[in-house]
């Protein structure tokens, strides 16, 4: 797994911290599980690039938004706090399509140019 955060490939170890504006790639034999901290649960699949959009949360009041970009690969998506308290605010990009949240557990795939 990969991150590109501002121009910079990094490769993280398990348990490092994921921010608002990273691209995260697995590659052919990769996976990740992302959990925010609204409880949202993000695990991509092999060759897939995710962005996180916007993620914002306040625990006290339990609201927030979170719009993430899938541009390839496969995505399971078990949502947390924001998409039970309001899920209008919970949204998934493709290069073809944006996804907004109506159910608690869902799968999206997204096929590159030519795949």
């Amino acid at each position: 797994m990969t991150i590109d955060r501002a121009g910079h490939v990094l490769s993280l170890p398990v348990g490092a911290t994921v921010y608002v504006g990273d691209r995260i790639s697995t590659g052919a034999d990769g996976s990740v599980g992302i959990t925010l901290f609204d409880d949202t649960l993000l695990t991509a699949g092999p060759r897939s690039t995710l962005l996180i959009n916007e993620f914002r949360f306040n625990p006290a009041t339990q609201e927030g938004n979170l719009l993430t970009t899938l541009v390839k690969g496969t995505l399971s998506v078990v949502t947390g706090l924001i998409g039970k308290q309001a899920p209008q605010n919970v949204r998934f990009q493709t290069p073809t399509v944006v996804l907004g949240v109506r159910g608690t557990e869902f799968i999206v795939e997204a096929r590159g140019e030519g795949e």
